[in-house]
């Protein structure tokens, strides 16, 4: 459903998240707010089917333009930090290139991403994108796609992609160590079964 609302297009959208012939993961309303002055904002309730298991991450992911190259933020840095790995890294802003996001690991994973921020900024020739939330979030920023990190064995054999792809989390689960280990830990796991996220994007040409 759409409507324009002083002077504002307010979009509202009943969805879900579910596998096929699985039950549904989670039931969400969201509305999305569109201003003239290139700000969307989105405010999302999700319910979570609390007999499955935990989330691995909940956020958006975007496709923006290439030359969206220098990233400013103010959140956990200058390394990657995740909820349950960020001991070596300190709450500041920081700036950095898309490419110097990127952890470059042996075998091509999700890597990059940092914790507990209050906004980021990606610019470049073509304009800016700024996100902010009512919550501190967790983004990461690259030139390579999801599905690229995921699909390849090596680092030697990734492609950058044509656009750069940002995403920005509600929250992430830790890192954890349940490949060689103990099970990651309750405090670390996304496994809310409300979810209440407020989050802005302003938009720069």
């Amino acid at each position: 459903e759409a409507q324009v609302l002083d002077g504002k297009v307010v979009v509202t959208v009943s969805m879900s998240i579910s596998a096929i012939y699985i039950q549904r993961i989670l039931t969400m309303h969201a509305v999305w707010t569109v201003a003239s002055d290139g700000q969307v904002s989105l405010c999302l309730d999700a319910h979570r089917d609390p007999t499955l298991p935990f989330l691995p991450r909940f956020g958006l992911k975007m496709a923006l333009p290439v030359s969206y190259q220098q990233a400013e933020y103010f959140g956990f840095g200058p390394y990657e930090s995740y909820a349950d790995k960020h001991r070596a890294s300190y709450m500041d802003v920081f700036t950095s290139s898309v490419d110097d996001l990127h952890e470059d690991y042996i075998k091509p994973q999700e890597n990059g991403s940092h914790f507990h921020c209050s906004y980021v900024t990606l610019s470049g020739a073509d304009g800016s994108i700024r996100v902010s939330a009512s919550k501190p979030f967790s983004f990461n920023a690259s030139n390579y796609t999801v599905e690229e990190l995921a699909g390849k064995a090596h680092n030697y054999e990734l492609n950058k992609s044509d656009f750069v792809t940002l995403c920005v989390d509600y929250k992430q689960s830790g890192i954890g160590s349940n490949s060689c280990g103990p099970e990651l830990l309750e405090q670390y796991r996304l496994d809310e079964e409300m979810i209440h996220w407020e989050t802005a994007f302003q938009f720069c040409l």
